[in-house]
């Protein structure tokens, strides 16, 4: 599930030609908002907790040279925060918020071979992986590596329906948009001139570049990312080095350590099995939008559950 915050504070719409989103932000997901995750991190690693947008200042900073008219903040977790939404109205009441989700076992199995490269993950088959959650809820078994332990249990990870509401209550349902990943695969561009509508933009007809996909990858030269990843040596690198070359450290990073490769198979009798476990949470969900208006689609015939 991925999370876009629009500030469309002091915004006049005739002037959006174009939009900055996160303009000058060097790296993605700030975590300015998700203030629960940071405070798990900071009890899980102490004095090596570090956290690079720590003030409203910050973060405003990471727009100040935007082009365009809104300054937006994509970060995927936020959506899963408990704070995030009330945090995000606190900075500016008059935001703007794009969701979108996808069919659940299909974004399950990209977390966890993300997690395997990012390391908060160990264990290689996914569903074993999904069995271990309830081990993992009691502080067993949890990589050494994986400082929140909540990105461990993956049912909790597709609680749409509780994710999206946390954003509802808040920002009241009219503020909200949600796109179904299907429907940016299907036609990108249509879902694109959609958001521009959303924001109120003027130029809804600009058509900007394709953007680079990015392939199912997974992790090479681990002992080298091992030691990078050791908190004292990471929270070097992220209070030692300058902001402005985060951006071409995180391209070479992924030019060493990224190596494409297809997601593990899992067969067709094991997905139906999943997707009956977890059936009653699309059933919810897509009450939930329907009721709300969010999504006028049968998600739950449209996701085959």
């Amino acid at each position: 599930m991925s999370f876009i915050a629009l500030d469309t504070l002091e915004v006049k719409p005739s002037l959006l030609n174009r939009i900055s989103i996160n303009s000058t932000l060097s790296f993605k997901e700030p975590k300015f908002f998700s203030t629960d995750f940071n405070r798990e991190l900071e009890k899980s690693l102490g004095n090596n907790f570090y956290q690079v947008i720590k003030t409203v200042n910050d973060y405003n900073q990471l727009f100040i040279d935007g082009v365009g008219k809104i300054k937006g903040d994509f970060n995927p977790f936020n959506i899963l925060s408990v704070d995030a939404a009330k945090n995000i109205y606190d900075y500016n009441p008059k935001a703007k918020i794009i969701i979108s989700i996808r069919e659940p076992i299909s974004f399950l199995r990209s977390f966890h071979f993300q997690s395997l490269f990012r390391m908060i993950e160990n264990e290689t088959n996914f569903l074993k992986a999904l069995s271990l959650e309830e081990e993992r809820r009691t502080n067993k078994n949890i990589p050494k590596y994986c400082h929140n332990p909540f990105y461990l249990y993956y049912s909790s990870l597709i609680e749409y329906k509780d994710q999206i509401k946390r954003f509802t209550d808040v920002f009241g349902n009219k503020k909200i948009k949600v796109f179904l990943f299907d429907d940016i695969v299907t036609d990108e561009y249509k879902v694109y001139q959609e958001v521009l509508l959303f924001l109120n933009a003027k130029n809804i007809d600009f058509v900007p570049p394709r953007p680079e996909r990015n392939p199912s990858h997974s992790l090479r030269f681990a002992w080298l990312r091992r030691i990078i990843f050791t908190p004292p040596v990471r929270k070097w690198f992220y209070t030692r080095i300058p902001h402005r070359l985060f951006i071409v450290g995180g391209k070479t990073s992924q030019w060493i350590f990224k190596k494409q490769q297809d997601k593990p198979f899992v067969s067709e009798q094991e997905i139906a099995r999943l997707k009956m476990r977890y059936k009653p949470n699309v059933d919810e969900l897509n009450q939930f939008l329907s009721e709300t208006g969010l999504i006028k689609q049968d998600i739950a015939r449209l996701w085959n559950y």
